[in-house]
């Protein structure tokens, strides 16, 4: 299943969106930031 995500990207936080089911997510720009992003997509 294809997926469409928009990432907004700051210096401190990255907001992501999920245009299919329109769940967001919010984390730290930093490692675990990352990781718990990748998790989520």
């Amino acid at each position: 299943m294809q997926q469409t995500i928009g990432i907004d990207i700051a210096k401190d936080t990255l907001d992501a969106y999920r245009l299919g089911d329109g769940h967001r997510l919010n984390v730290d720009n930093n490692r675990e930031g990352h990781r718990l992003l990748l998790k989520w997509i």
